[in-house]
Formats: C-alpha cells, structure tokens, sequence
C-alpha cells in the first residue's frame, strides 16, 4: 500500500462482527413472516448491499409485500434478538489487528444497520474505541455497491479518497471501494469468496484480519 496511506475503512458485518450466520437465520425467520421463500440468486446479490436496497429487491423478486422502512425495520428486530443470544461477536483477528492502527484514522461502514445499532454492536463488543465515525448507508443516497458510504466515510475523516484503504468481506463491497478511488483489501475465510474479491479487483486478499498486511 502507498505511504500515503492516512485511514483505514472497515466493513462491518462479516468482517468485524460475525453476523453473517445469524443474518441468514433472520433472514429466513423474516421471509417466513411476510410469506414469501428464498431464492439464492437474489439472496447472493443481496450479501454486502444496502439495506434500503435488499429491501427494494425484496419486493420486486419475491413479492413481500410493505413499506421498504418497515420491512428494513422488522427485519433488524429479528437479527438484533439473534445477536443478543450470541456472546463473543467479534471475528478472528479484530483484536489483533486494530491496536496495530494508532497512526491511521479509522472508520467502519455499514449497509445492513442504522448507526446506532452499528455502533451499539461495537461498543459491546468493547472496540468502538479504536474508530472516529460510523457511517450507516441509511444516511446516504445509495447503498453499495455505490461508493457513498465510502465518500462520507472519507468527508468525516477529514481525509482524501486515495488516501484510504477500504477493508471488505464481500464482491458489492470491494466494487464500492474501487468506485470510490480507494485502495481494497479483501478478507474471506472462504476460498471460493476470495477468488471472487480479486476477481472483482481487490488489490490484496486474505482469509482473515490475522494476515493483513498494509
């Protein structure tokens, strides 16, 4: 990575936070309620997007029925009850990796909570302290795989967009941090879902925040 390298961005979900397990489970539980099955075409293109934007899909492929605020809404309820019910949150390498950080600026971006239930999870997993800011894609225009998130990541931080690495977990995500003119590191545990994220242009990947290197 360049020396000029002044912040590092960090997905949440999947890479800080092992929820992606539990988002299936809410996900299913969701469907269930509003009548509606799975398709796993729709559910692979919907890993690492927005929110807002699942939702959208939601309604026009599987024909669940509501306003996309309510059905976002409900759909949280059901994770954070799951979340609730799980101790150790945190996935592998998060507490290696970020007291390793102090000379950089920080940040986490979320398309699957608001703000504060983002930062809720972090501080009760006990590492908000290590970031400046937040950014939810419920505050923005677009979720990604749009770059806005990635922008005002970068606007908080006071910092230039080639100055900061974007640190992912999924394909919607690494195509966010390009968009935005960031550098990306993809992480995956999964060797199919690595070869993906360089497939889709990560400049490095790893199978977990253990092996980052900067």
């Amino acid at each position: 990575m360049s020396s000029k390298l002044k912040a590092i961005i960090f997905d949440l979900d999947g890479l800080l936070v092992d929820t992606e397990p539990l988002w299936v489970k809410a996900y299913a539980k969701w469907l269930k309620k509003h009548n509606a099955k799975n398709d796993p075409v729709i559910y692979k293109k919907m890993i690492g997007r927005g929110l807002k934007e699942n939702m959208i899909m939601a309604k026009k492929y599987l024909g669940v029925k509501g306003e996309a605020e309510n059905l976002l809404g409900d759909l949280r309820e059901i994770l954070y009850n799951l979340v609730s019910q799980k101790e150790d949150i945190l996935m592998p390498g998060v507490l290696e990796l970020l007291p390793k950080l102090k000379t950089y600026k920080l940040a986490v971006t979320t398309g699957g909570h608001n703000q504060k239930g983002a930062e809720k999870m972090l501080i009760d997993s006990g590492v908000r302290k290590y970031f400046e800011t937040v950014v939810s894609s419920d505050d923005v225009k677009r979720g990604k795989p749009a770059p806005d998130v990635y922008f005002e990541a970068a606007r908080q931080l006071g910092v230039k967009l080639q100055s900061c690495v974007v640190i992912e977990d999924s394909v919607n995500g690494v195509e966010a941090g390009i968009s935005a003119g960031m550098s990306v590191i993809g992480v995956n545990a999964n060797l199919q879902d690595r070869n993906a994220l360089a497939e889709a242009g990560a400049d490095k990947v790893y199978s977990s925040l253990k092996e980052v290197e900067l």
